[in-house]
Parts: structure tokens; sequence; C-alpha cells
């Protein structure tokens, strides 16, 4: 297998592996905006995975299905764009992707030998003209007619043309011999690294965009220092530079998702205090138990507590919320904090909640990772004093 082959697939099964990771991310809510989505993203990884079978097995099939994918995507970016722009695309711009897609469907399944490099080049015209149509609109719309979150979600799309265009070009490396490795699929995971950044409006574009040329220089050095060890060539240092920028981007795209589940985990438990209210505090504790932060947690009343005396009690006089960790051997052997590590051992426990004094109301949590996260703790202390009220709340009622 040729270094072309290896480094072209590489990146192609990381672009692969990105929006696989964003696709995950978008079919959680089935919005109309995320169903354009998931279709360019389908459209995207049917072209990847094509192609890297047409390079690594002898059937030919995938090569015009890899044409046909490819013809279907600037189509696919045209009706996403209608979606972030809340407004339709000039129809001879609709006529050109649908059409386009079409006859390049057509010609690539009649696969006469003499039209390949035409047909290669119809390709590579129809999706130029529709990216850099796309890029007209963007910055021309209308601001005032969308949201400040609608603007930056059509601002980062733009930021993804500046290196899908170029980047686009160089798979047609057949038809041009332009570049070492198709760099297509790292476009795609810059675009999988915006659209999962789309909700965080904490963001600027600047600082997105920092972060990615960081990552690229870093890839630069790393394949710069590579080549001079191994000594190789230009063509090789550019492959191994696009093999390592491509595995970092996709390991990018994993921790930003990551970060991103655990934003909604805490804004949606922040939400569950919001739309509490003043109602039952026994629901609301019941409600919370569902909560992946809090999950498997135990409520426990007078009596479930019947085997501990008053002193487990006085152990919450420092502080509402207690934790094992912090618990010393010294402090294990005293008289008020015995109980308080008797109850961790007995149910399991890394926290400890009190909630009300009279009547006696505890709650048990088993979470060993909240200490890696400040904000967690944080929401676990709104979480207790609003349950806290509640009981208040009821007791003088």
């Amino acid at each position: 297998m040729s270094a072309f082959v290896i480094s072209d697939s590489f990146v192609s099964l990381a672009a692969i592996l990105g929006l696989l990771i964003l696709r995950g991310s978008l079919a959680r809510e089935r919005s109309p905006l995320n169903q354009r989505f998931l279709f360019g993203i389908d459209v995207l990884i049917a072209m990847l995975l094509s192609r890297i079978l047409a390079w690594t097995t002898p059937i030919g099939f995938f090569d015009q299905l890899t044409v046909v994918a490819a013809g279907f995507v600037p189509l696919a970016a045209l009706i996403l764009a209608e979606g972030l722009l809340r407004r339709h695309a000039p129809a001879p711009l609709k006529w050109l992707a649908a059409a386009g897609a079409a006859i390049i469907a057509f010609l690539s399944l009649v696969n006469l030998q003499w039209m390949h490099p035409g047909l290669l080049y119809l390709l590579m015209g129809l999706q130029l003209t529709v990216f850099v149509s796309l890029g007209y609109l963007v910055v021309t719309r209308d601001r005032a007619t969308l949201t400040a979150s609608e603007n930056l979600m059509v601002d980062r799309l733009g930021l993804s043309l500046l290196l899908i265009v170029p980047f686009a070009i160089t798979d047609f490396r057949d038809a041009f011999f332009l570049w070492p490795v198709r760099m297509s699929g790292i476009a795609i995971l810059f675009l999988c690294w915006l659209a999962l950044s789309f909700s965080r409006n904490n963001l600027t574009h600047w600082e997105i965009a920092r972060s990615f040329v960081l990552v690229l220089a870093a890839g630069i050095a790393a394949g710069l220092a590579i080549s001079s060890l191994a000594g190789l060539d230009g063509s090789m240092t550019v492959q191994i530079t696009a093999i390592i920028v491509s595995a970092a981007l996709v390991a990018q795209i994993y921790n930003e998702r990551r970060t991103l589940h655990r934003d909604e985990e805490r804004e949606s438990i922040l939400r569950s205090i919001a739309q509490a209210g003043g109602g039952d505090p026994d629901n609301f504790l019941m409600t919370l138990q569902k909560h992946p932060m809090v999950s498997g947690a135990l409520t426990l009343k007078d009596a479930d507590l019947k085997d501990f005396d008053t002193s487990l009690m006085r152990a919450f006089d420092h502080s509402p919320i207690q934790r094992k960790s912090e618990l010393s051997p010294a402090e294990q052997a005293a008289e008020t904090t015995e109980q308080l590590h008797w109850f961790f051992e007995k149910y399991d426990a890394t926290h400890a909640m009190l909630v009300s004094r009279e009547p006696r109301v505890l709650v048990a949590l088993n979470m060993p990772t909240l200490a890696a996260s400040p904000g967690a703790e944080l929401e676990l202390a709104a979480v207790q004093r609003f349950a806290a009220m509640m009981y208040r709340d009821e007791a003088t009622r």
C-alpha cells in the first residue's frame, strides 16, 4: 500500500470519526435544522467511506459511488445554509446544485472512460461554485433577521468555508497533481469542531480559530521533527503532518463533545431547580434521582436512619454537604464523625447531603468523580439549599 493511500485513508477515516461524534450529538434532538445537518453528515460519511474502500479494495463500484456522493455535497451544503440563514437561496443556485448532483450521478454511473477527466473538472467546478456562492450569501445576509445565536452559527459556518474551499481542491489530485495528501478531511474535522461549539456562546471566533491554529502548528512542528529524524522528503513530510493534525483534531472533537455533554447535564439540573417551584420536596428529590449527575442517590428519612444517633446530625453543623474523602483516620474515630463514617460505609456513599433536621432527611450519593468537577460541586450545593428550603417551607405551612 503506497504512502498516498495510507495518508489519504487515515485523514478520511479521521474525518468519518469526527462526523460520527458530531452525528451522535445532533441526533439527540430531532429539530428541523438538525435534520439538515444529519443529511449533510450522512452524505459526507458516504463519500469518505466509499473512497476509502475504492483505494483499498479492487471493487470499481466504490469509485463511482464516491463521485455520486461528492456530487451531492454542494446540495447538502446548500440545504444546511438555507436552514441556518432561514431564507431560500436564489433559484438559479438551487437548480445548479440539484441539477449538478443529478448530472454527475448519471455520468458517474454510466462510467465512460473518456468522460472521466471531464467529470472531475465538472465536479470540482460545481463544488467551488456552490461553496463560493454560499460564502457570498453568508457575508451579505441581513443580520437583523437572525438572532444573536443564529448569527453566531452562520459566522462559524462561514469560518469553515475558508478551509473547505481551498482544501477541497486537493481532492482532485488526479486532475491537478497539486498536493501529496487530500486535505478535505481536515476541513471536515474543523467543521465538526465548529458545529459542536455552536451552543458555546462564551467562545469567540478568534478563540476557536486560535485553538485550531495551535493544533495545526503543533502538527506541523511534530511532522517536521519526525521528518528530520527519519530523513523524509517533502511529500512524506506533508503526509505525516496531515496524519498528526487529523488525529489531534479527532481527539479535540471528542473532548469538545464530552465538555458539551457535561455542560448539558449541568444545565438540565439547574433547569430542574428552576422548574420545581414550590412543589413537594419529596417529588423534587425523586426527580433529581433520575438525573445522570446524581443517579443512584438515596433519600433517607427517620425510619431509614433509626440505627444512627444524634451525633450523625451534629456532623453537619459545619457544612450541609459532607465528603468521605475529607475524613481523616483521626476524624473517623471522633464521636461526631464516627457515625458519619459508618453512614458512608453502610450506603457505599462518597457524599452525604443534609436536607432537613426535623424531620431527619439525608441524601446519600456515590459520586467519586465529583471532586474533580468544581462546577458540579457548586450545583450540588444549590440542590441541597433548594431542597432544604422546600422542606422548611413545607414545615411552616
